[in-house]
């Protein structure tokens, strides 16, 4: 399965930069994103096909087009569930922490301020029954 390219763009550095950071940057995209499957099948497919053609050129186009393929018709989605066992709880996105507040010094003065008065409520009296 040799294919055959003019030797000016295989050996061309330049692409074989740009094939660098592209892979990288689908690498790191693949982790950050959890797709340990997409990642597994880069690595797998660029290995494959650089064993059979020794050219880091067609070996990274092969895996990067491949994998996008896949990707894009979903036979790489990462299950949570295993067969014939339900999950318990639904995967729950990750919420974004906090900052913690400071701790204040709570004096008398404090404890006033945040307790605002509430005006003394009259207690309500029994309407009287018109007498008949």
């Amino acid at each position: 399965m040799n294919f055959k390219l003019p030797r000016n763009i295989i050996s061309n550095n330049i692409l074989k930069n740009v094939l660098y950071l592209v892979t990288s940057a689908l690498a790191v995209s693949y982790i950050i994103n959890e797709q340990s499957l997409a990642l597994l099948s880069l690595i797998v497919i660029a290995c494959g096909v650089y064993v059979m053609n020794k050219s880091i050129v067609i070996a990274l186009l092969v895996s990067i087009i491949i994998t996008n393929l896949l990707l894009s018709m979903n036979y790489l989605k990462d299950y949570d569930v295993m067969e014939g066992m339900e999950s318990k709880q639904p995967k729950q996105p990750k919420q974004p922490k906090q900052p913690k507040q400071p701790k204040q010094r709570v004096t008398r003065q404090s404890r006033q301020e945040e307790e605002p008065e509430q005006p003394e409520e009259e207690p309500e009296q029994p309407e009287e029954e018109p007498e008949q």
